[in-house]
């Protein structure tokens, strides 16, 4: 009897061993998730297994630090046990592999928390761009996706759901509850070929929901402009109908182009829209972005992509219109104030503002969304205005230089936004000077009183980035004092900046929570466009 327990008990030692060598190149690869705690801390895993055994390495991205060695990676069956030695004490994760996800404990320093994780594969970029595009998988229901970085995103127009979407084939892809937290899987995306080998089409499985969508037809095409001695290229979506098609032209965001464009152009496309969105340029050749551009030299090249369009046969030249989003909702403006073949424009979360009056808004916000004290806050927009004194009036450079010296250690100081000051030659040469001093002596409020097109102008109650309340009467008061007789601004609840819901006022809510587009953002740009430009939507 002994002799047979003795035998059962090396039967199961050797399943177990079976079943872990098994698992152990199952798991090899690489996962990207989180650490849950007060802040979300996302994570990067890669897992080796050879002849040694299974061994991993750790990215903690938002600290810069990539390739920590973790001391030990465990499996048995199911379950892994990874350490990493820590100056604050050894971190230890104890999970549960479950094919393409890890779920389990995060405990350091006494402290414990859920961390998660979900198996990624590297995929070319061309097949991102491949995958970009507008999909119907219901009848009042569209799947926009585009490219984010070296990701792809989306936007569900019946659950207004937002996320990122992470490869974990080169056809499939996953999601999670919130736009940049992938865990616990709630959607799973596999993309469609035709014949041909082109993409038709993807199947969309929420749930125990399995859907399938077709992609909508369109066509992209790759223009470029110039003005002075810039060169911009950018990209040309058309529906695959007959033109000639209204136009809108995306201004771009804050001081750079990049072809990270997102889901929104495809929005756009469908409703029946030609849309540009720039994404390079150059300046003798080399890239170049807007830093030390003046609003004014912003317009001026806008305008040449207005007068690019302006001579297709493919677009009505009498229905080009721009699209200006937070910063470039500044230039969007200025731009039609300088030409009459500006037929419309839209505004997202505007400020009538002046420019430096925005920022120290802005800086306010965020230092209260990371609790900084009053007193702090004081010192910090102290220096911020003495910053803004100095540029505007060219002068007193020593004095800030010493400022800078004795406040840069205060852990307030990075929100100051003074971190190009320690590149700069002090005193600045003229074109440094005027790089810096031109953005911000824009003040909006003359050029919202001389624009008389129809205007589109969505803002957000809860927005961290510009003071809604005290902007949106300017900026009413403006345009009925250029007789515009078509505006429209609408303030919309519950949204944030990028008009993502959200119950937290100064952005206290962490973007990686957040889960979907408030109500009535998209269905009012539809509704606005469709009774104003000749449209004929794709689907």
């Amino acid at each position: 009897m002994k002799k047979k327990w003795l035998i059962l008990i090396w039967i199961l030692l050797v399943h177990c061993f079976a079943a872990s060598a098994h698992a152990a190149p199952a798991i090899a690869g690489d996962w990207v998730g989180g650490i849950d705690f007060e802040k979300w801390q996302p994570i990067s895993v890669h897992f080796v297994s050879d002849k040694r055994g299974l061994s991993g390495t750790l990215d903690l991205p938002n600290q810069n630090r990539n390739g920590l060695a973790l001391a030990k990676v465990l499996l048995d069956g199911p379950k892994i046990r990874m350490e990493w030695p820590e100056d604050t004490g050894r971190a230890i994760f104890e999970g549960t592999f479950n094919g393409d996800s890890i779920t389990g404990r995060f405990t350091q320093a006494g402290k414990q928390t859920s961390f998660g994780l979900v198996r990624v594969v590297k995929i070319e970029p061309k097949l991102l761009e491949e995958y970009s595009g507008s999909y119907q998988i219901g009848r009042d229901r569209f799947i926009d996706i585009g490219p984010i970085g070296d990701a792809i995103k989306f936007i569900d127009s019946k659950t207004r759901n937002s996320r990122y979407l992470y490869p974990s084939s080169e056809v499939s892809f996953v999601s999670g509850p919130s736009i940049r937290i992938p865990f616990p899987i709630e959607v799973r995306v596999s993309f469609l070929r035709n014949k041909q080998g082109a993409v038709s089409g993807l199947t969309w499985q929420e749930g125990s929901a399995r859907l399938s969508g077709k992609k909508l037809s369109l066509i992209k095409r790759e223009v470029s402009y110039q003005h002075g001695g810039a060169q911009v290229t950018a990209t040309l979506l058309l529906p695959a109908t007959k033109g000639p098609f209204p136009a809108l032209i995306d201004v771009g965001q804050g001081y750079f182009l990049g072809p990270d464009n997102g889901p929104d152009q495809y929005f756009y496309a469908r409703q029946g829209l030609a849309m540009m969105t720039p994404i390079r340029r150059t300046v003798g050749g080399a890239d170049s972005n807007y830093l030390k551009s003046s609003f004014e030299e912003r317009a001026r090249e806008v305008l040449a992509g207005v007068e690019l369009l302006k001579n297709r046969d493919d677009i009505n030249p009498r229905q080009i219109g721009l699209f200006g989003d937070s910063q470039t909702a500044w230039i969007a403006p200025l731009a039609a104030s300088y030409s009459s073949d500006v037929a419309f424009l839209i505004l997202r979360v505007p400020s009538a503002l002046p420019v430096t009056e925005n920022i120290l808004y802005e800086i306010e916000s965020n230092l209260r969304r990371d609790n900084f004290s009053e007193s702090d806050i004081a010192k910090a927009l102290s220096l911020r205005r003495m910053i803004h004194r100095t540029i505007l009036d060219n002068s007193g450079w020593d004095e800030l230089r010493d400022e800078i010296a004795k406040t840069r250690n205060e852990k307030w100081f990075p929100l100051v936004r003074a971190g190009w000051f320690f590149s700069l030659t002090i005193p600045p040469d003229a074109t440094a000077a005027k790089g810096l001093r031109d953005p911000m002596t824009y003040d909006p409020l003359p050029i919202l009183a001389s624009i008389t097109i129809p205007v589109l102008a969505i803002n957000a109650e809860l927005d961290e980035a510009v003071p809604t309340k005290k902007s949106v009467p300017i900026f009413e008061s403006a345009l009925r004092k250029a007789g515009n007789k078509d505006f429209t601004v609408i303030v919309l609840p519950k949204a944030g900046h990028n008009f993502l819901e959200t119950s937290k006022p100064y952005g206290r809510e962490e973007f990686v929570r957040k889960k979907r587009y408030v109500a009535g953002y998209w269905d009012s740009v539809a509704s606005w466009l469709h009774k104003r430009l000749t449209l004929r939507p794709l689907h």
